[in-house]
């Protein structure tokens, strides 16, 4: 889709984009724009070929994608510190950091992580524990793994706070909950017949789950939408859109590389 920032932009340079700076009526037209950009983007993911067979492909296969989509999910941290380690924003940073310990829930170690939560539903999903820790990243995995990284960091060395939230957001929120959402279709039953509820991809698919970023609100119930709030602010720096946009669709490109390989 198509972006014209153009002329009528603020000249706002700056990573950290003070409250007495930000034009309101800026901020709402390029969140509506930028939340277009998003639609056609996710439009394009749930299309691919395997969430289109999710329901129908054999199980091993199923297994398989969620195998190697685990590798993927062990990055989160990573990717968090190095977001909180590049942005200036100090409300972001705050904001990144509460999801950040939200991985770890407790100081005591008596609550499982999300990581361990994770290979608990793998395994009531038919893998077992021998298979979650043999498995090894495939090329295609370690390598979409490496250029994520290389998207993060790059940004973080820049200091800039629009690409990092960007990349937050939507790898790390409104990605995980659309691929969990379509994952649900086949999981939902599968769940229902072990008599075991999901600790791990129903709770992600909606504490993640994508709020628009011309409606994202700080108190948001949603990670995305607290994030959201930060990154719309920030949509008023000079090109936000279209930066927002080039972000984005990278990400994208990078996860639907890693779906092309099976």
């Amino acid at each position: 889709m198509a972006v014209r920032d153009g002329e009528h932009e603020p000249a706002v340079r700056d990573s950290f984009v003070r409250a007495d700076a930000i034009d309101e009526p800026v901020v709402r037209d390029r969140s509506v724009r930028a939340d277009a950009i998003e639609d056609d983007l996710l439009g394009r993911f749930t299309a691919h070929r395997v969430f289109a067979e999710i329901e129908r492909i054999p199980q091993a296969s199923f297994l398989d994608v969620l195998l190697q989509r685990r590798f993927l999910s062990l990055v989160f941290p990573v990717m968090y510190d190095i977001g909180i380690d590049g942005l200036t924003d100090e409300p972001a940073i705050k904001l990144v950091r509460e999801i950040l310990r939200e991985e770890y829930p407790d100081p005591s170690g008596d609550t499982p992580s999300h990581r361990e939560d994770l290979v608990f539903d793998l395994v009531t999903l038919g893998a077992t524990k021998a298979e979650v820790l043999g498995c090894r990243p495939t090329p295609t995995t370690a390598a979409v793994i490496e250029q994520t990284l290389a998207l993060i960091t790059e940004a973080a060395a820049q200091l800039s706070d629009l690409e990092l939230m960007t990349i937050l957001r939507f790898w790390g929120e409104v990605l995980v909950s659309v691929e969990y959402g379509e994952y649900w279709r086949r999981m939902g039953a599968q769940f229902q017949a072990a008599q075991c509820a999901s600790r791990f991809y129903h709770p992600h698919h909606h504490h993640d789950g994508r709020d628009p970023l011309a409606t994202a609100e700080e108190s948001s119930p949603t990670h995305s939408g607290r994030l959201g709030a930060c990154l719309a602010r920030l949509l008023a720096e000079e090109g936000g859109t279209n930066r927002f946009a080039a972000t984005e669709q990278r990400i994208l490109e990078l996860r639907l590389e890693f779906y092309d390989q099976f």
